[in-house]
């Protein structure tokens, strides 16, 4: 039990009423009127004692194991009479400081279990969890010391953040903006874009709604923020909902991120630093892991980096520093370093860079296979992909995809086969061998990105393999291969 919680329990207990009710820290429908992270009894009757709880910003929750739980019922004798002053030291509630919460389900009623279950079909992670969680929540600063105290240039370019979403979580996207804007200076901030992916979810069935909600919390915010939402009319996939993002934006830096991401002290400026060195230069930050359970931040330390890589099935995988990368940087853990490919889910790139070698590729499908291809693209046609510890951003990763795909069609498939005829030569074949085709068809026409590949003079598949990704295993290579 928290020591605050002690005090303010016996402050409560101490007057003396018969009536006995059950208090939840829930957030109200009128989440923007009230402070973040304040407490809220159910009860109209207790609206005034409500305003004297919340003048000292308290959470209430049971604490186990050191570990936030819901799901307690906790009985105290309210009073509408004078509240006794209590000290706050340091904020607390759920989820602060990135601390996991976890949920006590049996203790939940009836309506509370159908909340909960289909928070999770819905949303393929906790949305009960994340709708009782301050859209504000703390994070603790874990960045390497040495990260902290490098000084970065006053003139850093400004930047239009643009997150892409469809039917997500409310909570979840607006814990995104909220970090987005708590955590990014004013001055470098230029514009948030909300790209909408044509959301059918009860929230985003009127643009007005949207609006109106994310003025009133950013107001709340008091940040001076321009928050610009585009909507799609159809579903349009991942890739033509950021380009309508980019249309639009302003900013001489275009950052996009996911809609389930949280931010951290720190994290914009080292990238920015990175593409005022050299425009193009494309910038990822470290992700951190959100637990899709207990929404628990987990950090990646600076000595436990990751670059980015693929297998033959053109899936992106994860792995460790070679060694000559890592003695390139000296061995020192807060340098950025080179990766061949990217998750794609989070990057920065120079707005100009991004118009020069060709945006996005439109005729790629929902998702899949993105990333990897503006990942060649980079590399082959004369700039370089980093990752740099200095800069984290959470991101939740869900176990399943809760989105509909197009039905009768392997959009995935159809667009690796797109990036393979683009930019793989005569590699490509390794992953029609993979997926066991000869002859692929249906990807669409591909005549102008093989001109624009030509206009850049792009390097071939071969110098990226050598020079970018000589770790990378070519079956071609080996004296034989095959199952066994």
């Amino acid at each position: 039990m928290n020591l605050y919680d002690v005090k303010l329990r016996k402050a409560i207990e101490s007057i003396d009423r018969p009536t006995r009710e059950h208090i939840k820290p829930l957030q109200p429908p009128d989440d923007h009127e009230r402070p973040q992270g304040s407490l809220y009894f159910i009860d109209n009757e207790f609206e005034k004692l409500n305003e004297s709880i919340n003048a000292y910003d308290f959470n209430l929750y049971d604490s186990k194991q050191e570990r936030n739980y819901i799901g307690e019922d906790l009985h105290i004798k309210l009073t509408l009479k004078e509240f006794p002053k209590v000290d706050v030291l340091v904020k607390e509630g759920l989820g602060e400081n990135g601390e996991p919460v976890n949920i006590s389900k049996h203790l939940l009623n009836e309506e509370e279990k159908k909340e909960y279950k289909n928070g999770w079909k819905n949303n393929a992670f906790n949305e009960y969890l994340s709708n009782r969680i301050s859209l504000n929540r703390t994070l603790k600063d874990q960045r390497d010391e040495k990260c902290k105290f490098i000084k970065y240039p006053e003139d850093l370019p400004d930047v239009s953040v643009i997150v892409t979403f469809h039917n997500e979580a409310w909570s979840v996207l607006l814990r995104s903006v909220h970090s987005i804007i708590n955590r990014t200076p004013k001055y470098l901030l230029k514009e948030i874009i909300l790209a909408d992916d044509c959301s059918d979810m009860p929230e985003c069935k009127s643009l007005h709604y949207v609006e109106f909600t994310l003025v009133c919390d950013v107001k709340h915010n008091h940040a001076i923020t321009w928050v610009n939402i585009v909507r799609a009319t159809s579903r349009e996939g991942l890739v033509r909902a950021r380009l309508r993002g980019y249309r639009v934006a302003t900013g001489a830096v275009l950052v996009f991120l996911d809609s389930h991401i949280e931010c951290t002290e720190g994290w914009i400026e080292p990238m920015l630093d990175r593409i005022s060195r050299n425009w193009t230069t494309v910038v990822t930050p470290c992700i951190d892991i959100i637990d899709d359970d207990t929404f628990g931040f987990r950090f990646q330390g600076a000595k436990d980096m990751f670059a980015g890589g693929f297998d033959w099935k053109m899936v992106f995988i994860w792995h460790s520093l070679p060694e000559n990368e890592q003695k390139r940087r000296n061995y020192e853990d807060h340098l950025p370093y080179r990766s061949p490919t990217m998750a794609g889910g989070l990057f920065a790139i120079s707005r100009a860079y991004f118009t020069y070698i060709g945006t996005y590729d439109d005729g790629l499908d929902i998702w899949g296979g993105e990333n990897l291809e503006i990942s060649f693209r980079i590399w082959m046609c004369g700039g370089t992909l980093e990752t740099t510890p200095c800069s984290h951003v959470g991101h939740i990763f869900r176990k399943r995809s809760p989105y509909k795909w197009r039905k009768n069609v392997d959009v995935v498939r159809k667009n690796n086969i797109r990036l393979c005829e683009v930019w793989l030569d005569e590699y490509k074949q390794y992953y029609y061998d993979k997926i066991g085709i000869q002859t692929p068809t249906e990807y669409g026409n591909i005549t102008s990105r093989i001109e624009l590949r030509k206009k850049l003079k792009c390097k071939s598949f071969e110098w990226f393999l050598k020079n970018v990704y000589p770790e990378m295993w070519v079956p071609g290579e080996s004296l034989a291969y095959g199952q066994v």
